[in-house]
């Protein structure tokens, strides 16, 4: 008999509600839930072997963390943001990410420019094979690097808790065409900078790639509106 993947994932003595939950989690912020995707219960009780209750209450949490949002005759969706909303993000999130970027620049750390490098690899691969989550999960990598080679704990808090709002962003900006690709490009610049010492360079040019990310997830967030 095939195990559930909820029961897959039992490492702790956690609740089903909570296991329900981090699947869920998983799910929307790697891109296979998309912003504004319907969650029917009755497919996510065929999905994840568990009866009715942990799968209403697993919705309930992720609502209250936002990812989630109930709409009218429609029930559960994964959250789509506003395009004010999401601009509100994008403008916190520069200044906190373009200060990693400076205060990284300034450390001179080796081993975290090698490993941002091989976050892009990863991108790049992912790309040429055609996998949007491989591009999304390798995007994510490199910005956790960016936020923890900063060595400022209290900023990378601040950037952690935004962090499922942003990765939700992220899915639609990456969505639009040839942001991928061109995300890429500016992470490989960004790295450059950054281990040039150049903490003033490394700062702008993040603050650019992320209102050009903006920008392309503000392009999705109107056309999705403009399709309903």
């Amino acid at each position: 008999m095939k195990a559930s993947p909820v029961r897959d994932l039992v490492t702790e003595n956690l609740p089903a509600r909570e296991l329900v939950a981090r699947k869920l989690r998983q799910a929307i912020l790697s891109g296979r839930f998309q912003p504004g995707q319907r969650l029917l219960e009755r497919e996510l009780v065929a999905r994840m072997g568990v009866s009715r209750t942990p799968i209403r209450e697993a919705l309930r949490k992720l609502e209250r963390e936002g990812l989630v949002s109930t709409v009218p005759y429609k029930g559960p969706t994964v959250t789509k943001f506003t395009p004010q909303g999401a601009r509100e993000v994008y403008e916190v999130r520069a200044a906190l990410e373009g200060r990693a970027a400076a205060l990284l620049a300034r450390r001179s750390d080796l081993s975290a420019v090698a490993r941002m490098r091989g976050h892009i690899e990863d991108a790049e691969r992912a790309l040429l094979r055609g996998q949007p989550a491989g591009v999304l999960a390798a995007n994510n990598a490199f910005h956790d690097e960016l936020a923890s080679g900063a060595g400022n704990q209290l900023l990378r808090s601040l950037i952690a808790n935004l962090q499922d709002r942003i990765v939700l962003l992220r899915v639609e900006s990456l969505s639009y065409p040839g942001r991928r690709q061109r995300s890429i490009t500016e992470h490989k610049a960004i790295v450059r900078m950054i281990a040039r010492g150049d903490a003033d360079g490394a700062r702008r040019l993040v603050e650019q790639h992320v209102m050009r990310a903006w920008r392309a997830a503000h392009a999705q967030l109107i056309a999705g509106r403009n399709a309903t």
